[in-house]
This record gives structure tokens, C-alpha cells and sequence, in this order.
């Protein structure tokens, strides 16, 4: 149990290692002829799951300082890849896993009861005997992934898509797929940001709808690092701009992270942030309602609410039909933990609305989900009577150092 005090935030902070990005590269490093160089990986229990899964996959892992060398295509280690709980490493991997001969994937925790049947049709129709318990895991695969035609479903997760289209490159023959619905186009882009990086191509038209990928390309090693987080970030950000005066260090204004929208929030809201060269500055605002849509990045909705708690007037975030799958259902997590703490916060169908006012604070459960907890730790920061948590190490499994970053920014041991 924490208990989180309202006070000013000032100081300044490296953003942590997006997991996002992090993960992309780890399988497509996996899946290189060569050894490749990655940097600032970061603590993540996410990253950390992905790393197992590579290594199962045959892939030599050391350690080198702040570098992980990975050395592609040695031999399967075991036919169990255990992903943690993350989502995009047992989506994705179903792809990569594919390209092999017979893999179980296995999740944690909430992964448990998060759908895995949008994988199986189109794997099936690249070649791929596979099935899951139920529509969720243990997902069995069973290639190889041949190539060919397939259709996608993307209007619940781009995890998948991303997976595979970091594995059809590799496959023996060439792959169209058309994609249908397709949310959260940032982290496609970013995947093939990723496989532009290691050598492989990939055709799309503008809309991401339509994708063409030919077989039997090589991957070629690379020396990268990988880019902060502003997923994370987003929270330093907020607690910036409700409460004092907070310098991020180390994310990358062209980044093709989803999350970067947070920027266009906050303008919204009339926060002052800026760019101070390669650094971003988030100092305390008078703010003001707003109405963003977060369908494409819907991990902005805990951060964003805590805003529009601290703003004045009426906010909407649209796109809130999409949380109901996360590690939580967290439109109804926000809903029942913000209004707990003196909050007005309302879910009708695709919105959330928030009318701003002063937090009392009080008890938060942060439903076992990481943005959940950092939303109610900003939360506390402008609150009367500050917030009592349980369950706060759920924040590992992406920004393991967020609370000694959040004391370190209060001025406390």
C-alpha cells in the first residue's frame, strides 16, 4: 500500500523506454540473420516477456551495459512462450510463432481473459493449423506461415496486423492482406517504421487497407535505440501542467507512437507545454475543457481524464468503447476510481465525460492496470487529502520507476 500526497511537482526526468516500440524491435531483431544492437530497453515486465519469448524462439540474449545484443535464428528452445501479460508480445508472436513448426502461447493475469480469436482466420488462411481454449489462451499455432491472401479484422486491436506484418516477410511466399476496421494506425505505422529499419519492405497504400509483402526477405542487424515512451510520459506530462512545472527528457517529436496525440490534448486544453530544444516542459495551467478523440490512442484516456478533472468546465473523450479490453475495463474502472476521489465522471457509449472540480481524494484500486495506478498518483497531486493505494506494483509492467520518479519530483526520498 502507497500513500500518495498532494503537493507541487517540479524537476526534471528521462522518459521511459516505450515498450511499444521495444517489443517491434526485439521480434524483428529475432527474426535477423545477424546480431543486432538495442539500447535503452528500459525495466519493463512487458519488454522482459518479450525477451523470453525471443529467446524461446532461438534467439542468443546478452547483456552488454545499457545494450541488448540479440543474435538471431539459433535453435527452439521450447515450444511454450509464456507472454506475461502483454497483449501486443502474445498477438504478435502469433504470427512470428507461426512461421515455425508447433508452438503453444501462453498468457498472465488479465491476458487471461482478453480475446485472442481475431488470429485465427487469417492464419488459417496463410496456412496456419492453430486454435485457442474458447476464444483465449493457450493459443496453439502450428505453421508454416505460407503466405497468400487474408483478410483482417482491425477494428479491435492492431496487434495482430503488426505481428504479422513483421512475419510475413520471412514466410516462403508472397502475402496480400486487406484490412478491415483498422483502429490505432499510429502502431501500424510504427511497425513498419520498424521493418524499414531492418531491411524489409513492405507495400501499403495510404489508408493502410491494403498490404503487400513478399517472401523470402532477409533482415538485416541493426544498432538502434529505442524511443522514450509517451505513453508513459503523457502522466509526467499532466502532473506538469496540474501541478508545478516538469521537464521530460528523451521522446521524439516525430515519433509515429500513438500516444504523441497528447500533445494536441493538452493544447486543447490550454496547458503550457513546449518544446525547449530536444526537451518538452510542462508548467501549471489555468485549464479548460476539451473534446478529443482517443479512439487511436486509447491508452491517453486514464492521463487525460485526471486533466479534465483539473479543468474547468466539460470534457469529452471520445473513442471509450475500445477500453472495455484493456487490463481493466478501464471506461468503467475511471468512472468508479475518479468519482471515489470527489471527481464527475460519466460513460454513455463511445464517451466519457468529465466535469471539472477539486479533488478530495481518497482510496483508489487501480484494478491491477498500470494506467490505472499512474492516473491515480497524478490524481493525488492537486487532491485535498491526498490518495491511498493498493496494488501499486501493476505499474512494472510498463514504467517500473514511476513512483520514485513521482517522489523524486515532490522532493522526496
Amino acid at each position: 500500500m502507497i500513500k500518495l500526497l498532494p503537493g507541487p511537482v517540479t524537476g526534471r526526468l528521462q522518459a521511459p523506454a516505450s515498450k511499444s516500440h521495444l517489443q517491434r524491435v526485439l521480434l524483428a531483431a529475432s527474426l535477423s540473420t545477424g546480431r543486432s544492437r538495442i539500447l535503452r530497453g528500459g525495466q519493463s515486465e512487458d519488454g522482459h516477456a518479450c525477451l523470453g519469448v525471443i529467446q524461446a524462439l532461438g534467439a542468443e540474449v546478452t547483456r552488454d551495459g545499457d545494450a541488448h545484443l540479440i543474435q538471431g535464428g539459433g535453435p527452439v528452445r521450447t515450444r511454450t512462450l509464456d507472454c506475461g501479460e502483454s497483449g501486443f508480445c502474445l498477438r504478435a508472436t502469433a504470427a512470428v510463432a507461426a512461421l515455425g513448426d508447433g508452438f503453444t502461447l501462453v498468457g498472465r493475469g488479465s491476458l487471461t481473459t482478453r480475446p485472442m480469436d481475431m488470429v485465427l482466420e487469417p492464419l488459417r488462411q496463410l496456412g496456419v493449423v492453430c486454435g485457442t481454449r474458447g476464444g483465449f489462451t493457450p493459443l496453439e499455432v502450428r505453421g508454416p506461415l505460407r503466405g497468400g491472401r487474408a483478410a483482417v479484422d482491425g477494428s479491435r486491436s492492431s496487434q495482430f496486423l503488426s505481428g504479422l506484418l513483421l512475419a510475413l516477410p520471412r514466410a516462403a511466399g508472397d502475402t496480400e492482406l486487406e484490412v478491415a476496421g483498422l483502429r490505432s494506425t499510429p502502431y501500424v505505422r510504427m511497425t513498419l517504421e520498424v521493418l524499414q529499419a531492418f531491411g524489409a519492405h513492405v507495400e501499403v497504400d495510404d489508408a493502410l487497407t491494403r498490404f503487400r509483402v513478399a517472401g523470402g526477405q532477409t533482415y538485416r542487424p541493426v544498432d538502434l535505440a529505442v524511443e522514450g515512451d509517451w505513453s508513459g510520459a503523457a502522466f509526467l506530462l499532466v502532473a506538469g501542467v496540474v501541478a508545478g512545472d516538469v521537464v521530460v527528457e528523451g521522446l521524439a517529436p516525430g515519433s509515429a507512437q500513438a500516444d504523441r496525440a497528447v500533445l494536441e490534448a493538452l493544447a486543447l486544453a490550454g496547458a503550457d507545454v513546449t518544446w525547449e530544444g530536444a526537451d518538452l516542459r510542462a508548467r501549471e495551467s489555468a485549464l479548460k475543457g476539451f473534446d478529443f478523440d482517443a479512439t487511436d490512442c486509447p491508452d491517453l484516456f486514464p492521463p487525460l481524464a485526471v486533466l479534465a478533472c483539473h479543468a474547468r468546465g466539460r470534457s469529452r473523450l471520445f473513442g471509450a468503447k475500445r477500453l472495455h479490453e484493456k487490463e481493466s475495463d478501464r471506461a468503467a474502472a475511471l468512472v468508479s476510481e475518479l468519482n471515489a476521489l470527489g471527481g464527475q465522471v460519466s460513460v454513455d457509449g463511445d464517451v466519457l465525460t468529465i466535469r471539472g472540480g477539486p479533488l478530495t481524494g481518497g482510496r483508489v484500486d487501480p484494478h491491477q492496470d498500470h494506467r490505472m495506478a499512474m492516473a491515480g498518483a497524478v490524481a493525488a497531486l492537486r487532491s485535498r487529502e491526498g490518495v491511498t493505494m493498493e496494488g501499486e506494483a501493476c505499474v512494472a509492467k510498463s514504467y517500473p520507476e514511476f513512483f520514485d520518479a513521482l517522489s523524486q519530483l515532490q522532493g522526496r526520498p
